[in-house]
């Protein structure tokens, strides 16, 4: 049991670790990389959820409004997560509810100047 223990605190050490070590030609960590498909699945349903989308969906095509989602919540993935901290990402490696946390207020943070770019 304590060698098991033991395995696992070294394995979240090395995924904490690999936080601030592995950058990509973006300065993309590899946290980052990791949460991107997560952040992406937050916008879609947070821009679901919005009654703003909702309304303009209205105006729609079912093909413009997939390929405006999808410019949205790519521009969203791309962006959302470069502004936060090496701390706040290595927490959301860590935690499931700080990583719930950080994706939930990176998308705010970052959708409305994506629609307002996907919708020129």
């Amino acid at each position: 049991m304590l060698k098991k223990s033991l395995c696992w605190i070294a394995a979240i050490a090395l995924l904490v670790g690999s936080v601030s070590v592995f950058a990509t030609d973006k300065n993309s960590t590899l946290t980052q990389k990791m949460l991107k498909p997560v952040v992406e699945q937050g916008c879609k349903s947070e821009l679901n959820d919005s009654k703003i989308w909702q309304s303009a969906a209205l105006f729609m095509s079912s093909e413009r409004q997939t390929s405006v989602q999808k410019q949205i919540c790519g521009c969203v993935s791309d962006n959302a997560l470069n502004d936060v901290s090496a701390k706040d990402l290595a927490m959301a490696s860590l935690s499931e509810e700080a990583k719930n946390s950080l994706i939930k207020q990176a998308v705010l943070n970052s959708v409305k100047g994506c629609a307002q770019e996907a919708l020129k």
